[in-house]
């Protein structure tokens, strides 16, 4: 019985500890999408419903383009967000910007939400 009782708790704390990772990983989300609405949508369509269209024409290309091509991954979406003058941003048309860890981590956390569910997975 007392084992039982012993996994049983074990098994209470993964769930109450996942379920609290869920919740950081959607606020995360979230916090990326409002950003990226409030800083990224004058040049791309960050989210169907956006109030107003890019302002850059043509428009650079949509998030939900950037997340569902092959070659995006959380690591090339840090680096490429996170070092403005690196070499993933030498062929880019895209400004310079500094953003802080918190932006990056968010913006990455939006993207790699905007993935197909098998692509997100096989990602991790």
């Amino acid at each position: 019985m007392r084992r039982f009782l012993s996994f049983a708790l074990a098994l209470a704390l993964v769930s109450a500890t996942s379920g609290l990772a869920s919740a950081q990983d959607a606020a995360l989300v979230a916090a990326g999408r409002d950003f990226a609405l409030k800083i990224c949508s004058n040049c791309h369509v960050v989210a169907a419903d956006q109030a107003s269209p890019p302002l850059m024409k043509p428009p650079a290309p949509s998030f939900s383009e950037i997340a569902a091509r092959p070659q995006t991954t959380e690591a090339l979406l840090r680096d490429f967000l996170g070092k403005p003058h690196g070499e993933a941003r030498q062929n880019s048309r895209m400004p310079a910007f500094m953003l802080s860890d918190l932006q990056v981590r968010q913006v990455v956390a939006y993207l790699v939400s905007l993935k197909p569910d098998r692509e997100r997975e096989e990602k991790r």
